[in-house]
């Protein structure tokens, strides 16, 4: 029979510490949440799976319906939008303004309000703006591709999530464990030091 692998068995003794004789109750302690740990995680793939599944379902369903329910349209900008746009912390940066616009319905009504226009454009400039059933202004409906990211999203960070959740408190429990040993062996090696320098002398 082939031996198995080092690194297997290294880490076969790593989750199942009890095997080695000199094994203490707190390295059986450590082993069991490894091992726990890692059993928690394979577990929760499929969950994440089925939860990034349904994210995924909800929003394609989201985004039909605004597909169904929006259209586009042009809008007249009445007033110029600014020539930059400052950031909270008062530095310049270029994008879009919400600026006032008009725009008109299918049955000739004409509305006003904010439209999201490039910095710099000036009044009487065409943009393309979205509106729901209603005539208002609203966001251009969400895509399928944008649908499908979010749902891979929630399943792999999810679960990344999780698991670096888990792997920082492996981690945190074996550093406390290992000052726990430390001051233990500090303490037996005061009992056995004066029988050992006497032997070797």
């Amino acid at each position: 029979m082939t031996p198995p692998p080092a690194r297997a068995v290294r880490l076969v003794r790593l989750l199942r510490p009890g095997g080695n004789p000199l094994a203490r109750g707190v390295d059986r302690v450590e082993g069991t949440a490894m091992l726990l740990s890692v059993l928690l995680a394979l577990m929760l793939v499929p969950v994440m799976l089925t939860l990034g599944s349904v994210t995924h379902a909800d929003l394609a369903e989201d985004s039909a319906h605004q597909a169904s329910t929006r259209h586009e349209t042009v809008a007249i900008l009445t007033h110029d939008a600014p020539a930059v746009t400052f950031g909270a912390g008062g530095e310049i940066v270029s994008g879009k303004s919400d600026v006032r616009a008009r725009w008109r319905l299918p049955d000739g009504t004409v509305r006003t309000g904010l439209v999201p226009a490039e910095d710099g454009m000036k009044a009487g400039t065409e943009v393309p703006v979205w509106l729901d059933e209603s005539g208002s202004s609203v966001d251009p409906p969400m895509s399928t591709a944008d649908a499908a990211a979010v749902g891979v999203l929630v399943a792999v960070g999810g679960w990344a999530a999780v698991a670096g959740l888990l792997a920082l408190a492996c981690w945190g429990l074996h550093h406390t464990l290992d000052r726990r040993r430390h001051r233990a062996w500090t303490a037996e090696w005061a009992k056995v030091e004066p029988d050992w320098h006497d032997r070797r002398r």
